[in-house]
């Protein structure tokens, strides 16, 4: 039997190769290299979505391959590759060089991904003499002149010679502190941040339940993005990470991208429950993605809320699918607990009376922020008409509480004469928290849904810049075919759907269904339980 390329398809760091046999087919498609050396098998996507046209009676299927990782946990090395198709009969095994179609145009499909301050390319090229060949390159692309070359060499000088110097010091205190032969009821378990020098709220969940079960914790918590730390704060900090049996991160470690760990697992607690924006991987080549060799690549672990959304995380840390255990987030613990939820709610309207007249409506207004990173992070107020919202509470007797991303540090500008009907609560600690007494939220691309979800409340989703934001930072799923809600892409559409109360509230249990395999109180014990004691279930 003869197979072609049919087509070629690009989303975003996946290759979507369609494949034509002369009659129906069953095997697999294996990338492998010149040398024969190295090879990927590529996943078969029997439910493509062309599965019903012409294409699917003429023998097609897909098969997808992700740049980022076909299966290495690693970029897809350079070389030039071809596509087979391996069959089985009777314990034999055969292969068969898969060929381009006749009217296959391949080198349009070549894609750049450009990555370390646009210096750098990864690039995957096509071609179709003799046979269809993929060839992957890492090139550099800047011709700096002669200054820039020196300035750019002393520079990295400078901070090569750093960092040589902190592995070296690691690798000194790995060998007199780490242990082998630990205790699996005394490990050292280190709680480790480069993004803030406060504990965010999954790893703050943890730490509660590693004490309540008798563990000790040791905590390692900066803001390096931002700040400057001593030689002697360095130091100290290695050797708590050479000490380390356990390591929980909550947020991309810069130190893990030059610093190779040895001898703990590390797992990563990443906040985003369920969101839709891309982040590492999954924005390769855009603008504040990562290189090729990051961080990410050295977690043993990462978590999910459920085993059907856990593919959207291993691609964006560059790791295997099986590696993401689907435990819950560890923050859900406290959230979903009844006591504290009544607590909070009386705290809240004690705090702050005017939330709680009868019938009023609390709308929390709480979107993720513009921009690059922390640095540059703002949002575009002018968005907002603070006169029609103030009509609009009046209509609907509502209060609208601003939570804005930590990352913005501009206060939301509401008139005075409005202030009976807007408050600011960025600075208010936990947005979890206003959940309980919020009626509506509006957010655009937070991961905020994830928790609110479980309230079964409502929720608007105000994208106005979709289009804008689809191209500078894109989304790992269809965000209009999976938002729990209605989207408002206008002002005026936003203010409409709460006055008519249009919220398109019958997606939000489906989101539920598909995101949480648990909605209890024991995520921290699943944890505790799969990874530091071992005892991870056979069908995880």
């Amino acid at each position: 039997m003869n197979y072609y390329v049919s087509k070629i398809k690009w989303d975003r760091i996946w290759i979507s190769f369609y494949i034509k046999a002369d009659s129906p087919y069953e095997g697999n498609v294996y990338l492998i290299n010149s040398d024969g050396n190295i090879r990927f098998k590529l996943k078969c996507y029997s439910d493509n979505p062309e599965k019903n046209t012409k294409l699917s009676n003429a023998h097609i299927k897909e098969f997808r391959l992700n740049i980022t990782n076909p299966g290495n946990c690693k970029m897809l090395p350079t070389g030039i590759y071809n596509l087979y198709f391996e069959t089985k009969d009777k314990g034999h095994t055969s292969h068969t060089l898969i060929q381009p179609a006749i009217n296959l145009n391949p080198g349009k499909y070549n894609r750049e991904f450009v990555y370390f301050h646009s210096e750098r390319a990864y690039r995957v090229q096509f071609s179709a003499k003799n046979s269809f060949k993929i060839k992957a390159s890492d090139v550099k692309l800047k011709n700096l002149s002669l200054s820039r070359r020196l300035a750019s060499g002393l520079r990295s000088f400078r901070h090569n010679t750093a960092k040589m110097i902190l592995r070296g010091i690691y690798n000194i205190e790995y060998i007199i502190l780490h242990k082998n032969n630990f205790s699996i009821n005394s490990p050292y378990i280190l709680l480790m941040s480069d993004q803030s020098e406060e504990m965010g709220s999954n790893m703050t969940a943890l730490k509660e339940a590693l004490h309540k079960n008798g563990y000790k914790t040791h905590e390692a918590l900066r803001a390096v993005t931002t700040k400057h730390y001593s030689i002697l704060h360095w130091i100290k900090t290695l050797s708590k990470i050479a000490s380390a049996n356990y390591i929980f991160l909550d947020d991309h470690s810069q130190t893990t991208d030059w610093l190779t760990i040895k001898g703990a697992v590390i797992t990563q607690l990443w906040h985003a429950g369920a969101g839709f924006k891309s982040t590492g991987y999954s924005r390769f080549g855009m603008p504040a993605s990562p290189a090729p060799r990051s961080g990410h690549r050295q977690y043993t672990y990462g978590i999910a809320g459920s085993k059907k959304i856990r593919h959207f995380f291993s691609e964006v840390w560059g790791i295997n699918d099986e590696q993401v255990l689907p435990t819950g987030m560890p923050r859900l613990d406290k959230y979903l607990n009844t006591d504290y939820m009544e607590k909070t709610k009386t705290a809240l309207y004690d705090s702050y009376p005017e939330l709680c007249k009868p019938k009023r409506n609390i709308i929390l207004f709480a979107p993720t922020y513009r921009g690059e990173n922390k640095r540059k992070a703002y949002y575009p107020y002018d968005m907002l008409d603070f006169d029609k919202l103030y009509k609009m509470c009046q209509k609907t007797d509502s209060y609208i509480i601003f939570k804005m991303h930590p990352f913005v540090s501009e206060p939301v500008p509401i008139p005075k004469e409005y202030s009976d009907r807007m408050l600011d609560l960025t600075s208010y600690p936990d947005i979890n928290d206003l959940f309980y007494i919020t009626d509506l939220l509006i957010t655009d691309y937070s991961s905020n849904i994830y928790e609110f979800s479980l309230m079964k409340k409502p929720m608007l989703f105000y994208a106005f810049d979709i289009d804008e934001y689809t191209k500078e930072r894109g989304f790992h799923r269809d965000y209009r075919a999976n938002v729990p809600g209605k989207i408002a892409e206008t002002f005026d559409e936003l203010i409409d759907s709460i006055e008519t109360e249009n919220f398109e509230y019958e997606k939000v249990e489906e989101y539920i269904r598909n995101n949480f395999d648990h909605t209890d109180n024991h995520a921290c014990d699943r944890i505790i339980d799969w990874i530091i004691r071992g005892k991870l279930p056979k069908n995880i």
